[in-house]
């Protein structure tokens, strides 16, 4: 069965996508480019035709919750997606696998914002050579800088977790021996 990891690389997939032309769009109007970022797309049917087994894992790893939506018939379960119809960052722990999602759902009247839990960094655990270290308050605010290009190979980002610093954060910045300086950016 597929985790986190395994999943993130279809919704890899599903940006490039002919289909996913909203999501591309939507990508180019606020100046990212999903050839150049780890950015994915989750359609919500990746559970479709999926034996009720691989449900009940997705399930347990909170990407889908039963709902009371009608069905066909009394044998299926509805269910709601996380960060149906959004794009989607991938959150890494030290080992660089994939351990949480960021969703953005920028379909709906006002765009939002989910984290599927609170585990890992984005983009990454900075490398251990990391001179200076920016810290911003959102993962499209990272994404931003990255897509930027203004970092050198000593200079690394980090995303709060919803503008809040987490022990995992702290731990990472504890770890970087060579680190000299922290640039906090503030929206």
């Amino acid at each position: 069965m597929k985790d986190l990891n395994d999943l993130y690389k279809s919704f890899e997939i599903g940006i490039r996508s002919t289909k996913a032309t909203k999501p591309q769009e939507y990508l180019k109007s606020i100046g990212l480019d999903y050839t150049d970022l780890r950015i994915g797309f989750n359609s919500g049917q990746f559970h479709h035709r999926e034996k009720q087994e691989v449900k009940d894992h997705y399930q347990s790893l909170g990407l889908l919750t039963p709902s009371d939506a009608a069905v066909r018939t009394d044998e299926m379960t509805a269910y709601t997606v996380f960060g149906r119809y959004g794009l989607v960052f991938p959150l890494m722990n030290r080992e660089n696998v994939v351990v949480n999602y960021f969703a953005l759902r920028f379909e709906l009247a006002t765009p939002t914002e989910h984290y599927l839990n609170r585990l890992g960094l984005y983009p990454s655990y900075p490398n251990q050579n990391t001179k200076r270290l920016f810290i911003v308050p959102t993962v499209m605010d990272a994404a931003s800088l990255l897509q930027s290009k203004a970092l050198d190979h000593r200079e690394a980002v980090l995303a709060l977790y919803d503008g809040k610093l987490l022990p995992q954060h702290e731990k990472a910045i504890a770890a970087l021996s060579d680190l000299e300086e922290i640039i906090i950016i503030k929206r």
